[in-house]
């Protein structure tokens, strides 16, 4: 409602000294259109009522007291068709928590959630996924609408998590949230925490430090520190490491482990695992090893922590977590075990079984191409031969 109040507010933000118009009133009086750009454009598109009738003339007077006035902030983005349905489908495909879409924490009051990002999947529409159904599409079967503040068009991404890489995701369901969570993205205030296991050793269990070089031009730091360390018949080792990335470059992590570190994160892309041959030689010595699928070929990372301030009190900090995906433990165990039971990995990309002499015994598994191999199964039986298809231990 037009009160004498609004009037003088409005003549004490824009320095009128007795005419007031009434977008001068409008960039007052709601908190959606704070400028008067936003307030003009808000008139010209027939947005603003007063009582009941649209204003559009931008040379309009400020309305007497005791007026209503009304203002269509916006509208929602479209919904996508039986999103629930969508949703239902994508988290039938496997039983794995870190591949399913669910929620992991929400305040409604505050206007944020946190939400499970799975692997293979984009955070939001961008210019070369567009006719792809992106986390931000499953979101509004997921987040409750804020209880307080301005309502986003629809829940929104305040940062972004790669393609290949599944973890929490902080969502914003409140333009004030959304600007507060951005800034706090621009000024480092967001600390978030990874899981990768990397392709040889770089340190002793417990060991950490931190990593700079730049990343595509701008400065990009990273924390490590490792947690395990275990043998590998293809790498030699694999390696635990706990990644904190103090800046958020694109890829910045996997550009750091591979190319400074000298070791690719598992399952990498090829290009990015052959350009860290130089660094692995200065590390180790040695040529770096041909490139082995493990695990299935998902990327050996996971985003596991994400801690950003509160409302307005950066003393005060929310973290979410999520638990490691059970296949890093499994891919550091059978490695282990695959290791002490004698396979290796030879130059041209096979895989063998080595007896205590260092001869070459049962099966030996075929590179890159199919190969058919004599073995003898028992003492007493007769060689048969069996055809190997490139199969990776």
């Amino acid at each position: 409602m037009m009160t004498e109040e609004l009037r003088e507010k409005a003549k004490i933000a824009f320095q009128r000294e007795e005419v007031v118009f009434l977008h001068h009133v409008v960039a007052v009086a709601f908190p959606a259109l704070p400028t008067l750009n936003a307030a003009r454009k808000a008139l010209r598109q027939g947005r603003v009522l007063v009582d009941g009738v649209v204003k559009k003339q931008h040379d309009a007077l400020a309305p007497v007291p005791g007026s209503i006035l009304l203002a269509h902030l916006g509208a929602v983005d479209s919904i996508l068709p039986q999103v629930e349905g969508l949703l239902q489908a994508w988290n039938s495909k496997s039983e794995r928590p870190e591949a399913r879409i669910y929620l992991i924490q929400s305040d409604p009051v505050a206007g944020w959630a946190v939400v499970n990002k799975p692997c293979g999947m984009h955070c939001k529409p961008c210019g070369f996924n567009t006719g792809l159904v992106t986390l931000e599409g499953y979101l509004p079967a997921l987040v409750e609408p804020p209880l307080t503040g301005t309502h986003c068009r629809c829940p929104r991404v305040c940062h972004r998590l790669d393609f290949r890489v599944c973890g929490p995701v902080l969502v914003a369901t409140a333009e004030e949230t959304m600007r507060r969570l951005k800034a706090s993205f621009e000024h480092r205030k967001v600390k978030k925490e990874y899981r990768a296991i990397v392709c040889g050793r770089v340190g002793e269990p417990g060991s950490h430090w931190s990593i700079s070089a730049p990343v595509e031009g701008a400065d990009a730091t990273t924390e490590i520190q490792v947690l395990s360390v275990v043998r590998c018949p293809h790498f030699d080792f694999l390696s635990e490491l706990k990644l904190i990335p103090v800046t958020g470059r694109h890829h910045q992590l996997r550009q750091h482990c591979a190319l400074l570190l000298g070791a690719p994160i598992v399952n990498e892309e090829r290009p990015l695992f052959r350009a860290a041959a130089e660094a692995w030689q200065r590390r180790t010595g040695s040529a770096l090893p041909p490139y082995h699928v493990r695990g299935g070929g998902n990327l050996f990372l996971q985003a596991v922590g994400i801690t950003f301030p509160g409302d307005d009190d950066d003393a005060v900090t929310t973290t979410v977590e999520v638990s490691v995906s059970s296949r890093f433990e499994r891919l550091l165990r059978t490695s282990q075990r695959a290791f002490e039971e004698g396979w290796r990995s030879t130059r041209d990309g096979r895989t063998v079984q080595l007896s205590v002499d260092g001869k070459t015994v049962g099966v030996v598994w075929g590179g890159r191409k199919s190969c058919w191999v004599k073995l003898k199964i028992f003492r007493r039986m007769r060689p048969c031969y069996w055809p190997c298809f490139g199969l990776h231990l």
